[in-house]
């Protein structure tokens, strides 16, 4: 017996395992950035990615196991935005290059940024206290950030192309600068009337970026 078709010719689809596995793990960083790992609601992750809760458990297991696997794939996603930009050692011939690399890699952080600003607001939240959250996800994902940008940064001090800020501090004042109008974009709207996600907004607040950072990268 033919089935009677959904209605207004609407068309029902399954989704795969795959599908709703990442359904989820976006559903939790939104959720996670928002409330913190105490004050998110698995039921509310679920909610979100028009899943059941259940379903949490059987692809992650706890609530746990679904925040890890949200930050590997939240890094993930960064490692693909950075994909291809290698801050190398260079040579007093290269140093000038290495300059334009270090804006690039401002460039496509500051997009990042505005994309995913739960990336800043899960830093955030785990950073205020310490815990084996944080001595993991330091460890594993923020910590190589760290070094590679502080060793290539200290080549372009040097040089005299970079601000004469020191590579611990120039950490903060990247990932704050770079995110905090993506994370509180509602003033961004409310003070300058201007939406922060809007490319042009983007790509001028990347460049203002590289302009303060690296006031001696050659331009043209």
């Amino acid at each position: 017996m033919a089935r009677n078709p959904p209605p207004n010719g609407t068309v029902r689809t399954r989704r795969s395992r795959t599908d709703i596995r990442r359904a989820l793990l976006e559903s939790a960083l939104i959720e996670f950035g928002a409330k913190g790992f105490d004050g998110a609601s698995t039921r509310a992750i679920a909610q979100r990615a028009h899943a059941h809760q259940p379903q949490i458990n059987y692809h992650f297991e706890s609530k746990a196991a679904l925040w890890t696997a949200a930050v590997d794939h939240l890094f993930g996603l960064l490692a693909e935005a950075m994909h291809g930009l290698v801050l190398r050692q260079p040579t007093d011939a290269d140093v000038a290059q290495l300059g334009q690399t270090f804006a690039d890699g401002i460039r496509r952080f500051v997009s990042f940024a505005a994309e995913h600003p739960e990336l800043n607001q899960i830093m955030v939240h785990e950073g205020t206290t310490a815990s084996d959250r944080l001595t993991w996800m330091t460890r594993t994902y923020v910590q190589p950030f760290f070094n590679g940008i502080g060793s290539a940064w200290q080549r372009l001090l040097e040089a005299g192309i970079a601000a004469p800020i020191d590579s611990d501090t120039l950490y903060y004042v990247l990932v704050g600068a770079a995110s905090l109008p993506y994370v509180n974009a509602s003033e961004v709207r409310l003070l300058t009337g201007r939406d922060p996600s809007a490319p042009a907004w983007i790509a001028a607040h990347a460049d203002g970026l590289v302009a303060i950072l690296l006031p001696g990268l050659e331009t043209g």
